[in-house]
Formats: C-alpha cells, structure tokens, sequence
C-alpha cells in the first residue's frame, strides 16, 4: 500500500468499548503515533524517531500485557485468539523498528502507520470490543498508573 495522503489522527474515528481504561491506552497509543507522524512528516533527525518508535513498542508492550494479564486472570473465553492477534501485531511492529533502524525509510514507517491505523480499527472493533464487554459485566476496575 502506497502511502498518498496525509495521515489523519482522529480520536473520534477509533470505536470506544465498555472499559475506560482500554479507551484511554487507545488514546495515547494514538497520540503516540501521531507524534511520530509529525515527526516523520517535518523530517526530524533520525534519532528522534528512533525515540518515537522505541516509545510506541514500549507502550505496545505494556498495553498488551496489562489486556492479556486481564484476559487470563478473569479466565476470558477467546484469551488465545486475542492474544494471538496482540503477538501477531508486536511482531509486526518490531519488524517494523528494526527495518527502520537499519534503512532508515520514512515512506514505509508511514505506510506502517496507515496500515496500523486500520489493523487497530479493526481489533478494538472486534477484539477489545467483546473483551472489554466481557471485563465490564464483571465490573472489573483497572486503574493506570
């Protein structure tokens, strides 16, 4: 997929669930990526976007981890399908650094991203949509720190 417009961050467009806190690790994720889409967008020294994509792992990491931790602990029923979806995804986006780290190529990060955006969409439409269902008739409360 080429890459030929510009990448439009809008909260409003990703599908919110049942659990406030999957909603707001949705938001920063976002914000997280927009910042690096500005960045890729005004040409920014390489190793500011080395911090911007090292941040979106970190942050990937820790998103998925705390939605698998849930899944397990409160025995969800499709816990291997979600969590192979997140795996699938981590991979992809580390695949995705290190091809950045060695070529240094801002229109496939950027056709990342898109790709991303849409691979996001989708799982918190299906996925986190029916987990965070799941979590909230059981009123569970997860707080971020």
């Amino acid at each position: 997929m080429a890459y030929t417009e510009p990448y439009a961050a809008d909260w409003d467009a990703l599908p919110n669930v049942a659990m406030p806190f999957m909603n707001t690790v949705h938001s920063e994720e976002l914000a997280l990526v927009s910042r690096l889409l500005t960045d890729l967008e005004t040409a920014a020294a390489p190793a500011t976007i080395d911090a911007q994509v090292a941040a979106w792992v970190e942050h990937t990491k820790a998103h998925f981890a705390r939605e698998e931790r849930l899944m397990h602990q409160y025995d969800f029923f499709a816990t291997p399908c979600h969590q192979g979806e997140h795996e699938t995804a981590l991979l992809q986006l580390l695949g995705v650094q290190q091809q950045w780290l060695r070529e240094r190529d801002t229109a496939m990060l950027q056709d990342y991203i898109q790709y991303w955006r849409e691979w996001l969409q989708q799982h918190i439409g299906s996925m986190d949509f029916v987990t965070a269902n799941f979590l909230n008739q059981l009123n569970v409360e997860v707080e971020l720190t």
